[in-house]
């Protein structure tokens, strides 16, 4: 088995190194990858960003929005959390009935430091019947990936505030996450677990299965790496217009000041169409809002300045922000 471990935190060049090792036909034997990402989410592939994230709050908070090329939820990473990536040829097509098996190496380990750790469901550990690990796959040929991620002391603040559970106002075509019960493996253990201690004895686990090599990557091949970083996962019609056409709806009606309700038809992730209804008390039509919102990208930055270059307290009432309106395009 091969081993790469890497210091980098940009999760667009770990994704794509995590892409290279499954195209590439270098490597012969499994590959074992450890790496982390910082302030990230991460969007299953099969995913409406939109509806997963709160944008307003990423987006304003300056947070990684990177999709991976396998299934499932979205999530957030951040220096609490781990990342490993298992990669090999499956030419049989046996992989998806491995997901356990091919977790043991993993749950052996953190039972080995004292975690009592199990497999559960399709593709998660739990600990103490809560979630430290989800788990995903990909298969490109014949070869497959499976990754996951383990909590050690993550920001769960932070995932609750920029992942959204129920975006019942947006009509999408895409597979919703359900939310599920986490928690950090350090909050549940009284002997903490340093992530490099357990990377260091991960390897050591693997080591007692099979021989270790070690993989160095050469600078023909960080290139080809950056390269796909910069051409896929840095770039937004992967991480936002992939699965984005759907229909926006919003209605709030705010205090003192009236009812109003958008409606946006947007495709990858520009809108189409905007309008927008209510009580309101402007003494000026929404029609120039709505014809500015035309082939505007669906991303906070953009929409706010548009909003700022617009009449909002003639259009909707005195009282109105800027805020209260982005608040009605964006959650």
């Amino acid at each position: 088995m091969f081993i790469y471990k890497t210091s980098c935190v940009d999760p667009a060049f770990n994704l794509a190194t995590e892409e290279y090792f499954v195209r590439v036909k270098k490597y012969n034997e499994p590959i074992l990858f450890l790496w982390q990402n910082d302030n990230t989410i991460v969007v299953g592939r099969n995913q409406n960003a939109a509806w997963e994230i709160n944008l307003q709050n990423a987006q304003k908070d300056m947070v990684n929005i990177v999709r991976r090329n396998s299934g499932g939820g979205t999530v957030f990473h951040d220096l609490g959390n781990m990342n490993f990536s298992i990669i090999y040829t499956d030419v049989d097509n046996k992989a998806v009935s491995l997901f356990a098996s091919m977790l043991e190496p993993v749950i052996k380990t953190l039972n080995n430091l004292g975690v009592p750790a199990k497999f559960s469901g399709r593709n998660d550990i739990e600990l103490n019947g809560k979630k430290i690990s989800g788990n995903a796959m990909w298969k490109y040929e014949d070869r497959f990936l499976q990754h996951g991620t383990i909590l050690f002391n993550a920001n769960l603040d932070k995932l609750t505030n920029y992942l959204t559970v129920d975006r019942a106002k947006i009509l999408s075509k895409n597979i919703k996450s359900i939310a599920a019960r986490v928690t950090n493996i350090n909050s549940e253990i009284e002997n903490k677990i340093d992530i490099e201690q357990f990377m260091n004895q991960l390897i050591e686990t693997y080591k007692d299965l099979q021989e270790i090599k070690t993989i160095e990557l050469s600078q023909e091949e960080l290139e080809e790496i950056k390269t796909l970083s910069e051409n896929k996962f840095k770039n937004p019609d992967w991480n936002f217009a992939k699965n984005a056409d759907f229909d926006y709806r919003n209605k709030q009606r705010l205090e003192g000041k009236g009812s109003v309700e958008v409606l946006l038809k947007i495709e990858k992730a520009v809108i189409k169409e905007a309008k927008f209804y209510g009580d309101f008390l402007g003494f000026k039509g929404t029609e120039p809002l709505e014809k500015s919102l035309i082939n505007a990208k669906y991303e906070t930055f953009e929409l706010q300045k548009i909003l700022d270059n617009s009449d909002i307290k003639g259009m909707f009432g005195e009282t109105f922000t800027t805020q209260d309106i982005l608040n009605l395009l964006i959650q």
